[in-house]
């Protein structure tokens, strides 16, 4: 969902906002701008809403644009004649690219008002690319504006960088993305877990429309559960589940994190640090076992997860790897003694 809002940006992003705003209230736009930050902190967001306030004829006293006009929804669907939004062709920006563009910018423009080019990952200029556009930001023109967006803005030419107002975006923090997930509907448990996998509110978004995402948080849910009920050995638990995990490294990944996070619940718990719980629907669960297993052996299964994911970078065998990892872990819980904490 875009930021409809200056209000929205600034909970996300408050001195960019500001500097906006304060922008638009004094009519003193820069003609470049380069939004710099991690990806997920709103930098589109902000860029398509840069050009509905420039566009819209329905603006608040905020500055807002009304979000319904005719040119309201046709940038937002990328479809507006006068707002140009350019990719990487590829792994690179190419000089044909730049080139087309300016080609266009140098046409009469179908519709009056301001006009306005978007280039996402712009650290994907290549050579060429990049010494066509700095061409252009010498005279840029009346009512034109350039917005450059990366997260590598050391990538870019340092005179594109100088012909421009640099904006930073810092990263979303993780009540931001519980949030806006929460807004959404979302569950909780899904919320809680996501939002300490990343703080990228696009990524966020998606692995939460996710149903593997979902199934793979409820596996290992479940997994925990089947350490205190014992309906089912966990490594077999696993091997039904196994393809889905296995399928790609970024499931892969998710999987084996989303284990480490539940066992530093019981850790967490065990210490009575309760407030950095990131399964809260799952307290119980988290209690019961922390109160089986002792804090040192905790700390082991612990070392043990961890030892798998920095080993999973290399070409080992995962299917065999998670299931000595599963025994292990059942094992400790088999075995653990609740009476000790070292």
């Amino acid at each position: 969902m875009r930021a409809s809002s200056w209000q929205k940006i600034a909970d996300y992003q408050p001195d960019v906002a500001r500097i906006l705003i304060n922008s638009f209230k004094s009519d003193h736009l820069s003609h470049a701008y380069i939004l710099e930050g991690p990806l997920g902190t709103k930098r589109i967001d902000t860029a398509l809403l840069f050009a509905k306030t420039l566009l819209c004829h329905n603006l608040d006293q905020d500055f807002n644009p009304c979000g319904v006009c005719h040119n309201c929804r046709r940038i937002d669907e990328l479809k507006h004649p006068n707002v140009f939004f350019v990719r990487a062709e590829g792994e690179q920006i190419k000089k044909k690219q730049i080139k087309e563009l300016l080609i266009e910018f140098s046409k009469q423009s179908t519709e009056p008002g301001p006009r306005i080019y978007i280039i996402d990952e712009a650290e994907r200029f290549n050579q060429e690319s990049a010494n066509t556009l700095l061409k252009t930001m010498e005279e840029p023109g009346q009512n034109i504006y350039q917005i450059m967006i990366t997260s590598q803005i050391n990538a870019l030419l340092k005179t594109i960088v100088s012909r421009s107002q640099v904006l930073h975006f810092k990263p979303i923090g993780k009540k931001q993305i519980q949030s806006e997930l929460e807004g959404e509907g979302f569950p909780n448990r899904v919320i809680d877990a996501i939002s300490e996998y990343t703080n990228n509110t696009d990524e966020a978004r998606a692995m939460a429309a996710n149903p593997t995402i979902l199934s793979t948080i409820d596996l290992v849910i479940e997994i925990y559960k089947n350490l205190l009920v014992k309906d089912k050995s966990i490594v077999l638990l696993f091997k039904d589940h196994r393809d889905l995990i296995l399928q790609d490294s970024g499931m892969t990944d998710f999987f084996l994190t989303m284990m480490i996070l539940f066992m530093k619940d019981i850790l967490n718990y065990k210490i009575r640090y309760l407030d950095l719980i990131v399964f809260q629907t799952e307290t119980e669960v988290i209690e019961k076992l922390s109160e089986r297993i002792a804090q040192k052996k905790i700390e082991e299964q612990l070392d043990s997860m961890l030892d798998l994911k920095a080993r999973l970078r290399y070409n080992i065998n995962n299917s065999l790897a998670f299931d000595k990892l599963l025994v292990y872990l059942e094992r400790g819980f088999n075995h653990g003694t609740s009476s000790s904490t070292n």
